[in-house]
């Protein structure tokens, strides 16, 4: 597989290229020539194969390898995530269930191990990864594999909604992507209000992965709504700090397929609180905003569709934030899951 950047569609690299370097040489992000695609009746024969054999089919298209679904497996186990039901027809994918009580830490197994490379860096890597990630996700939710499902993630600094993005375009049963920020909420300002302060500072908030003013990977949705001439545009405002405004087709293109919502960090213990009372279920904060956000979504839109929301952090790993919002100890926190 070639591949170019979202800065020039005049020279092709290799895979490997596109594996080993953050970005390419003219400074733009890596992404597939032309990316795999699945049919319907390829996803479903993907679908019907163990977790870890999809995982390995996507890296092995991306990158040109030959791993296997051994390997995978013992990369980061045979049933690496759990899918929890949450009522409301909405299902929660646990990545955190591995010795690390992260996604970070499969991502980084899976790069460590099968592809020699560390994943502590931005780049095509990151959001390859995402990629085959959701299509191990997708292929083990339950029901007709073939009907979309939406999905709710942290818009931060734009990967989780992008590697959606890019899945679904290669024929990954994705419905609509709901993009949950928090204070920092400039990617809902440009995509409802078509203008986004590339020199707008972050807010800090009990979310760092949120907390995000300019998203880093937004390039790559500049790049798939108006091609080279418009990431070059939306650079140079960039650099001069202004504001950029996409044209209304542009615009128009962005949106298609994204929802956002913007949830206040005072909402997140609150809704920590509910779904536990409602349904016996504990969220992360990082989940709470992907689950307030895609409740702000659905009521907005009158969509009822079956939805995901990815759960990457223990919440464990955030027990000040979710002990406190239960009022519990982090030893009764730590009982509960």
């Amino acid at each position: 597989m070639l591949y170019l950047t979202t800065r020039s569609s005049r020279d092709a690299y290799t895979a490997q290229r596109a594996l080993r370097e953050s970005r390419g040489p003219d400074g733009g992000m890596y992404l597939p020539f032309r990316g795999p695609s699945f049919a319907p009746e390829d996803w479903k024969k993907l679908a019907a194969m163990p977790f870890g054999q999809r995982v390995a089919e996507i890296l092995n298209r991306l990158f040109q390898m030959r791993l296997t679904c051994w390997d995978v497996d013992v990369c980061i186990g045979r049933n690496p995530v759990k899918i929890e039901p949450l009522g409301h027809r909405t299902l929660v994918a646990e990545l955190w269930h591995n010795p690390g009580q992260s996604y970070d830490y499969l991502a980084r197994e899976l790069a460590e191990q099968l592809l020699n490379k560390s994943s502590g860096q931005s780049g095509w890597l990151s959001i390859a990864l995402r990629i085959a990630m959701l299509f191990g996700i997708y292929g083990q939710l339950p029901g007709d594999s073939s009907e979309p499902v939406d999905i709710s993630v942290i818009s931060g600094d734009f990967t989780a909604p992008i590697s959606a993005y890019y899945a679904r375009a290669w024929g990954l049963p994705i419905g609509n992507i709901v993009c949950c920020c928090n204070e920092n909420s400039g990617l809902w300002e440009l995509l409802r209000h078509g203008q986004l302060r590339t020199d707008a500072a972050s807010v800090r908030t009990i979310l760092p992965e949120a907390d995000v003013a300019v998203p880093e990977n937004l390039e790559r949705l500049v790049y798939e709504a108006g091609g080279t001439d418009e990431v070059e545009r939306y650079l140079e405002v960039c650099r001069r700090g202004g504001a950029y405004a996409p044209s209304d087709p542009v615009l128009a293109k962005m949106n298609r397929g994204l929802s956002v919502s913007v949830v206040s960090s005072s909402r997140i213990g609150q809704t920590i609180s509910s779904v536990y009372r409602t349904h016996r279920y504990v969220l992360s904060p990082g989940s709470a905003l992907s689950y307030a956000g895609l409740m702000d979504y659905r009521a907005k839109a009158g969509q009822a569709r079956n939805a995901l929301i990815l759960a990457e952090k223990s919440p464990v790993l955030d027990s000040e934030i979710t002990a406190a919002a239960l009022n519990i100890s982090r030893q009764e926190l730590i009982e509960l899951l």
